[in-house]
């Protein structure tokens, strides 16, 4: 799949830099365009590139992030605050930031921002039904260790040892993640691939899907209820929703019409 959104990390401390880079690389629709070391670079880097998404650190020399965000800026990304201090989530308030990310920041607490990154600027499906490789190199044959295709807005290609299989969506009830492989589950199999669930939570996006836990990916439609903590599945099958995901399912779920 070829990257679909750029991304600008911009902190002043080369740890943290270096750690937003790792966790935007881990997502493969993520692409880090630039990292910059003070607000001038970054400036500089957004009005050039013209990212979809900052990764903006708040107490920098200079310039602070809220100072950055003041400015009366030609283009304007989403941003998402990383910070060592709580004292500025009020003052982030002001600026309508997609999320406030408290230093040391857990990989598991990025990607629950990037969800909320993926819902309001969800990415529109291909025109035209045809292979996609995840490595977004054109060809049919996939780069080792990176099993998944999407072939088209309907059904994805994924591969099982030595088959390729094209599923449907619709068929699909949930994913779970074991570290490097991820269960999909069907309505009458199961199937075992090579990828995590961060790579899954890219191609297995809202609204058609919901992450709810660390570990489980659902379709959305596939969910008969939901009991305080639970959800249930049309199959009957029971998953715990994850304390990271809660208020992002609660949101989606308000928002539905």
């Amino acid at each position: 799949m070829n990257p679909s959104y750029r991304v600008i990390v911009l902190d002043d401390e080369p740890p943290a830099r270096e750690l937003m880079e790792v966790f935007v690389n881990r997502l493969p629709d993520l692409r880090c365009v630039a990292s910059c070391a003070n607000a001038m670079q970054g400036l500089q880097a957004i009005q050039e590139l013209k990212p979809d998404l900052l990764l903006l650190d708040i107490q920098m020399p200079e310039m602070t992030g809220l100072e950055l965000m003041r400015l009366p800026l030609e283009h304007r990304p989403e941003v998402i605050l990383t910070t060592a201090y709580a004292d500025y989530a009020v003052a982030s308030y002001e600026f309508s930031v997609l999320d406030y990310l408290l230093k040391p920041i857990a990989f598991d607490r990025f990607v629950s921002s990037i969800v909320k990154f993926r819902q309001k600027r969800p990415v529109q499906p291909p025109t035209q039904p045809g292979w996609r490789a995840v490595d977004s190199r054109p060809t049919d044959e996939p780069k080792s260790g990176q099993p998944p295709y999407e072939s088209d807005a309907n059904a994805i290609w994924l591969r099982e040892d030595k088959r390729l299989l094209q599923i449907p969506y619709q068929d699909i009830l949930y994913i779970e993640g074991l570290r490097d492989y991820v269960k999909v589950f069907l309505s009458d199999q199961m199937i075992l691939t090579h990828m995590g669930i961060g790579q899954a939570e890219s191609l297995f996006q809202p609204p058609l899907f919901l992450r709810i836990h660390r570990s489980f990916i659902v379709r959305r439609s596939a969910i008969r209820l939901i009991d305080g903590n639970t959800i249930v599945l049309t199959n009957g099958k029971q998953l715990t929703i994850g304390p990271l995901y809660r208020e992002t399912l609660k949101n989606y779920i308000a928002a539905l019409p």
